[in-house]
């Protein structure tokens, strides 16, 4: 219920007249009467008993109690409407949904985000020309720095656009009690819509289909046989036959058609072992498709090359049986005294031992002993665990160190000689370093700890770290894998060009930079000491079901459907109206227990 609000000195008016009715009825009480009794005795003790002061005293409070249950009941009929700008001002809020199912076509050519925007534009025109609005979105949250004109919010409306990588919400502003919300939505993503706002639906169900994980590589057992993996989800409502079709440079191409059964999912795997390293595309084709950004997805598959790896030990049979089980590698053990340099070598790992100097080629060190070119080691600590690490550096990639314990290790003054080429990336408590890469010209990566001094060798992410450190230590084009919108990449001062040439901003951030992807695809990262690829993909299975909306049961318009343990919001009216009736019992309460009149 929305009772109609008067301004703010008319409301005062009928205070004033409300309590000033009341006073007078109290004040116009009928004279006393004459009555004959038969004995005064009873009366003469209730008058000694009595004193004038308190008989005051309970008048004025019953007078107090009747003037605020009368102004708790003209303000629930009549609230009042603040004055602005001399004037009363209307006040709108309207939340437009911009997740990525807001992408999706509907069956008249339209996209739910046209239709969206066409509902704010109408939405807006309805209002008076002085009308204050309030525009937000899901995504990007806030649109308007706070209640604009008419005209200034139209203007921000056609700036925006489905957005991607932020959870969908519904923000408000504070202070929004009495003012009329709206939130434009499909219904798919967004979360609990407040139970004040209503709800304008643009949610039509259309057939879809859409590629929700995608990935190339080569088996440990075969590098010379490779595999596309690729998840299709059908989220129609009847079986459909998609088109699946892998694509390689050169034009090497692979296709095949995928029946899948009415909101099912299907597993593909499919041979690719005669195409070159490089890009890679999937892509599906579905009559009648309503969403584009899941149909296609990309990754990049490693180039075919053996390196040459020199292992420098004096004896780690799991480390020397690790690096040979890599399928990539042709690799020499070589004793400490015997080791001259790196010629020859691609790249060569130290355990428990360093050259004097540099290595000219890229390194991995277990442990080193003293050298100039590493930091120093102060003294030795125990029983170490990692507490913090880059996960978004490629030496990282799909591998987490929580449980990574170190029984002995060096704590080395990394901080004393810190350079911009030098950064830790896994630490301990309080900072310690644990592992220190090297980036700037042959790059090397060093570990305060030996292998067996830890259990990182028995560690399910070993195999992928050596896997990664030996694409990254030659400088090739390490792969990350990423979602659309804000993309974080650990490669300070970078310059983000996409495949088609064309240069992204991006943003400087402690430890790497920024930048914002809206449309699946290959981006090459560049700096003065690194060189990264990013394959940006959406992949997301509650993106492409475009057709679980929260509000397929609801009627256009309804009040707040969507969205669980949604809180019991009592308008003002209500709330005044409860507490008149408190008052008003209590009144009758005291009268009866003469504590007032």
């Amino acid at each position: 219920m929305n009772a109609p609000a008067l301004p703010l000195y008319l409301w005062v008016l009928a205070l004033v007249v409300a309590v000033g009715v009341v006073a007078v009825l109290y004040w116009l009480k009928p004279p006393a009467r004459t009555m004959v009794v038969s004995s005064s005795l009873v009366w003469d003790r209730v008058l000694r008993e009595s004193h004038p002061r308190a008989e005051r005293l309970r008048w004025w409070l019953s007078l107090l109690l009747a003037a605020l249950i009368a102004a708790a009941m003209v303000s629930a009929l009549v609230p009042p409407h603040a004055p602005v700008a001399g004037g009363t001002v209307a006040r709108l809020i309207v939340v437009l949904d911009d997740s990525p199912t807001m992408a999706t076509r509907t069956t008249d050519g339209a996209t739910r985000w046209d239709h969206a925007l066409a509902k704010a534009r109408a939405l807006m025109a309805q209002r008076a020309a002085g009308t204050q609005i309030w525009l937000a979105d899901s995504m990007r949250r806030v649109v308007t720095p706070g209640f604009q004109g008419r005209d200034d919010a139209l203007a921000q409306l056609e700036r925006l656009q489905v957005s991607y990588g932020l959870p969908p919400t519904v923000p408000l502003p504070e202070h929004n009690a009495g003012v009329e919300t709206v939130v434009i939505t499909d219904g798919v993503s967004i979360g609990p819509v407040p139970a004040q706002a209503s709800v304008e639906s643009v949610f039509e169900p259309v057939e879809n289909a859409g590629i929700t994980a995608f990935e190339v590589r080569a088996l440990p057992a075969n590098p010379d046989r490779r595999l596309a993996s690729v998840e299709l989800v059908n989220a129609s409502g009847i079986e459909k036959r998609i088109e699946l079709a892998i694509v390689g440079v050169g034009g090497k191409r692979v296709s095949k058609v995928v029946p899948i059964a009415a909101g099912g999912r299907r597993n593909e795997m499919i041979d690719i072992s005669d195409f070159d390293g490089g890009p890679v595309r999937a892509s599906i084709a579905m009559p009648g498709d309503g969403l584009a950004s899941d149909d296609v997805a990309y990754s990049i598959l490693p180039v075919r090359r053996v390196m040459r790896l020199a292992l420098v030990t004096s004896g780690n049979p799991f480390l020397e049986k690790s690096l040979r089980a890599q399928p990539r590698v042709s690799m020499t053990v070589i004793a400490p005294a015997r080791y001259v340099d790196d010629r020859g070598y691609d790249a060569v790992v130290f355990d428990r031992f360093a050259p004097r100097a540099r290595p000219h080629v890229p390194a991995l060190l277990f442990r080193p002993s003293r050298a100039d070119w590493l930091p120093p080691p102060r003294k030795e600590i125990t029983n170490v665990s990692a507490s913090a690490w880059n996960a978004a550096h490629p030496l990282l990639e799909n591998i987490s160190l929580l449980d990574l314990s170190v029984d002995r290790a060096d704590f080395v003054d990394w901080k004393d000689r810190a350079k911009e080429s030098e950064s830790v990336l896994v630490s301990g408590p309080g900072g310690v370093p644990l592992i220190i890469v090297h980036e700037d010209g042959a790059r090397w990566v060093s570990f305060s700890f030996a292998l067996e001094a830890s259990n990182f060798a028995l560690h399910a992410g070993f195999p992928i770290f050596l896997d990664n450190a030996l694409s990254w230590m030659p400088g090739e084009q390490a792969v990350l894998a990423r979602g659309l919108g804000l993309i974080e990449v650990p490669v300070s001062g970078a310059r983000v060009v996409a495949a088609d040439g064309q240069e992204l901003p991006s943003q400087a951030i402690p430890g790497g930079s920024v930048f914002e992807v809206d449309a699946p695809g290959l981006f090459t990262v560049v700096s003065a000491h690194q060189r990264l690829r990013v394959a940006a993909n959406l992949l997301d299975r509650r993106t492409t079901s475009v057709n679980k909306s929260a509000l397929a049961q609801f009627e256009p318009g309804a009040p707040g459907p969507i969205g669980v343990n949604r809180p019991i919001v009592f308008d003002t009216w209500f709330s005044l109206l409860l507490g008149a009736t408190l008052l008003l019992l209590f009144e009758w309460w005291s009268w009866n227990r003469r504590i007032t009149v």
